[in-house]
């Protein structure tokens, strides 16, 4: 499962995605895992953050690099490159989807049109 966002304005999309992601990252199951990943200094920032009581921050230690590593999102031809690209190797991805303008119907409706 993905947490995807179509939005031509890709900081935009990121930052739905950040607000998703930022419940994972409080899980230890899935720190663990991304530490293995290769997102040990992220992991151990946002453990620092957890311990600190800084919850909020959470948002702001979540980088590009792998924001676009566990997410999709931007233009409906970026969106469809990296389902493309994970159906490549091998991974038949479940796009779950937000919207920067409105519920997850409408975060659907985004997705059925992209591939209209």
């Amino acid at each position: 499962m993905v947490p995807t966002v179509i939005d031509d304005d890709r900081a935009a999309a990121d930052a739905v995605n950040r607000r998703t992601m930022s419940g994972y990252v409080t899980l230890p199951s899935y720190r663990s895992y991304w530490r293995e990943a290769g997102y040990a200094e992220e992991m151990t920032a946002i453990e620092a953050a957890l311990a600190a009581r800084e919850r909020d921050r959470l948002p702001e230690l979540l980088p590009d690099r792998w924001l676009h590593d566990v997410t999709l999102s931007g233009s409906v031809a970026q969106v469809r490159e990296g389902l493309e690209a994970w159906a490549d190797m091998g991974v038949l991805p479940i796009a779950v989807m937000s919207s920067t303008s409105g519920g997850q119907a409408k975060a659907i409706g985004e997705l059925f049109a992209a591939y209209a």
